[in-house]
């Protein structure tokens, strides 16, 4: 299976570049927006096939939680993360 490549940004909301679908979790992702993340990246890979994942956060600060838990199983199968731009 290719892994979907994976970008995270945080601020105001941005267009994805093309082929890409952007991703707003509703709850914090990494804490109890976790699982709903899993599915929904998921579902995402899956069902649309994307040429990668733009997730867009409000706050900063959970970057590094949020790039932990894609770096681990089960998300890890489906994506792969992008370096910081």
């Amino acid at each position: 299976m290719n892994r979907v490549p994976v970008k995270i940004s945080a601020g105001p909301p941005t267009e994805p570049p093309a082929g890409w679908v952007a991703l707003r979790p509703r709850n914090c992702p990494c804490c109890v927006g976790r699982v709903e993340l899993r599915v929904e990246i998921a579902r995402l890979v899956r069902e649309r096939q994307p040429q990668g994942v733009l997730i867009e956060l409000a706050d900063a600060g959970h970057q590094p939680a949020l790039r932990r838990a894609l770096a681990e199983w089960p998300l890890a199968q489906y994506v792969r993360l992008e370096p910081p731009a």
